[in-house]
């Protein structure tokens, strides 16, 4: 049976609130008895339940992160940057998975808000309405992060790479390599910032250049290996004129997509350049070396991490609604000038 802070303060002979603010360093306590209590404490390899304590002081040390797809490089590298934070704040992450789905996000905020955690990140695919309300029921603070209000509105605090603005410089890129006939492999259509935000960018980049591509240029995947390789296979093989180059918004579907041009012998960047998004570790080290859009989601997640600790603290009155990493575009192997 494991020792509790009764029994502590039992042998201590000393009340319970005297055990925990020896714990919590919550108020102050004559030496004498922090020293008996202590002794107690390690005498008997006393260890405080976080929850427990958390009830005595409305603080667990423990935050969560909600992202759709774990096995992401970007939601990786965005974990990394927050983990960074919390070690210095001797906090601990919990990480959770949803699936993109939103039943499964409403159910994980209730049972993060049921642990008593004090605030989460939220990496979602569609923040609507109905999922702002059920963050909005919490008493913990949330802090978007990769992903904006689907409203469009401030209404929660955000951090996030601008999505039109990365994309339509990536589009320009290829633009400014002569290519005209630009394919686009995009996130899912619900998606509201990687998905409909990056397709805003590609159509605003075709505009001012006073461009036009046919539908059959436009796919959207789910940012996976196969959805890449599928919605190159659908280009390829539904257009007698293909294009000359292929923005992909993300990494993982770009090298699908190289990986079904090879198989359909098709060179890269000879006969197709293709170009990516996230600049992911895998795009380094792939045949031909991926060009791409980089995005620091290590920096992005250090951002999100530390203004969700402002908001703990109460401390938001300079935090902006919204704020922005910066991206850049890479050249590597899978561009060529034509």
């Amino acid at each position: 049976m494991s020792i509790t802070i009764q029994d502590i303060a039992k042998e201590a002979q000393v009340s319970i609130s005297t055990v925990s603010r020896v714990i919590n360093k919550s108020k102050t306590v004559s030496p004498e008895l922090q020293k008996r209590v202590e002794e107690v404490i390690k005498k008997n390899d006393f260890k405080p339940n976080s929850l427990a304590r958390g009830l005595i002081t409305n603080q667990t040390n423990i935050i969560g992160i909600i992202v759709p797809d774990i096995s992401n490089p970007v939601f990786g590298a965005l974990t990394k940057g927050i983990n960074s934070v919390c070690e210095q704040k001797n906090y601990t992450l919990m990480v959770c998975e949803s699936g993109g789905k939103q039943e499964k996000e409403i159910e994980l905020l209730k049972i993060l808000g049921d642990k008593k955690i004090d605030g989460v990140l939220f990496a979602g695919v569609d923040v609507n309405p109905t999922l702002i309300d059920g963050m909005k029921k919490n008493e913990f603070p949330v802090v978007l992060v990769t992903q904006e209000a689907s409203g469009g509105e401030e209404i929660l605090y955000t951090v996030v790479h601008d999505n039109i603005r990365a994309t339509y410089d990536a589009v320009s890129f290829l633009i400014e390599n002569n290519h005209k006939k630009i394919a686009f492999i995009g996130g899912p259509e619900n998606d509201y910032s990687s998905g409909q935000k990056r397709m805003k960018g590609f159509q605003l980049a075709l505009k001012e250049n006073e461009l036009v591509v046919p539908d059959s240029y436009i796919e959207h995947g789910d940012f996976t290996f196969d959805s890449g390789y599928n919605c190159m296979k659908r280009i390829y093989e539904e257009n007698l004129v293909l294009p000359t180059a292929v923005m992909v918004c993300n990494d993982v579907m770009a090298i699908g997509a190289i990986r079904f041009l090879k198989s359909a012998q098709v060179s890269v960047p000879d006969d197709i350049s293709i170009l990516g998004f996230d600049d992911s570790e895998i795009g380094k080290y792939f045949t031909p070396e991926l060009s791409t859009v980089r995005i620091s989601y290590f920096d992005e997640g250090v951002k999100a991490a530390k203004t969700l600790f402002k908001l703990m603290s109460k401390k938001n009155t300079t935090i902006p609604k919204t704020q922005f990493v910066p991206h850049k575009i890479i050249r590597r192997n899978s561009v060529r000038r034509i």
